[in-house]
């Protein structure tokens, strides 16, 4: 491979990282703070590109130009991936495969939960109803319609699902969140749902199990740009 042909290449994944980062695609495989450092990176490597070019044209070492790696190529890797591939964010396929998020319970600290807004239903993320289930066995939760938002998955044994994915910085690390569904047939998988539902006290008691809801409701919805927590 020429010099030339992998400045190209260089200039090729900055410009993919810029396209990512500047619309909504990047959000399937890192989180949404990642932006500023994928146009930062995509940025420099147009730039680095552009300046190995230029040192090129002044150059007259035309023996150097010739001996460049062809691992060099592994560069266009990412990008005809993103270009013909377009992987989607994590669905039920992985969630089914991959162990739900456990709540480590400390049973010598006490955890003080606030009383849940006021208004009926109340909108709740599933991470919260993991810890309220954990730690209290569902007291704050008791009684109260709540709204949930995910993506539909299920186990082995047929039990249905309202999942979404946990990130702190890539796809990679990614841990699912679920919360059973009952009272209702399961929609297909992967179809996102908001339900309304009650929690059933016992269920996700110190992290041992998964928090369980009655569904009263459930609205097919579209999925969010952001499909991670």
């Amino acid at each position: 491979m020429k010099r030339a042909t992998q400045s190209l290449l260089l200039a090729v994944t900055g410009a993919v990282l810029l396209r990512m980062a500047a619309g909504d695609s990047y959000l399937r495989y890192v989180n949404s703070w990642m932006r500023w450092p994928l146009l930062a990176c995509g940025a420099f490597l147009v730039v680095l590109a552009l300046v190995d070019v230029l040192r090129q044209q002044g150059s007259q070492d035309d023996d150097h130009e010739a001996h460049v790696p062809r691992a060099a190529w592994l560069l266009f890797a990412p990008s005809l991936v993103f270009f013909l591939v377009a992987p989607p964010a994590l669905g039920a396929h992985f969630a089914e495969r991959a162990q739900s998020a456990v709540v480590p319970v400390d049973t010598t600290t006490e955890v003080d939960f606030p009383p849940l807004p006021e208004g009926d239903p109340v909108p709740i993320v599933l991470d919260e109803v993991l810890l309220r289930a954990a730690y209290d066995d569902g007291a704050t939760l008791a009684d109260r319609p709540l709204e949930l938002e995910g993506f539909v998955s299920r186990d082995k044994a047929g039990t249905w699902f309202v999942t979404q994915f946990g990130m702190n910085c890539c796809a990679a690390d990614a841990t699912v969140m679920r919360v059973a569904a009952t009272g209702v047939d399961a929609p297909a998988d992967d179809q996102w749902v908001r339900v309304v539902g009650r929690h059933v006290a016992g269920t996700g008691d110190g992290g041992r199990g998964t928090p369980e809801v009655v569904v009263e409701d459930l609205e097919l919805i579209e999925a969010p740009k952001n499909q991670y927590r």
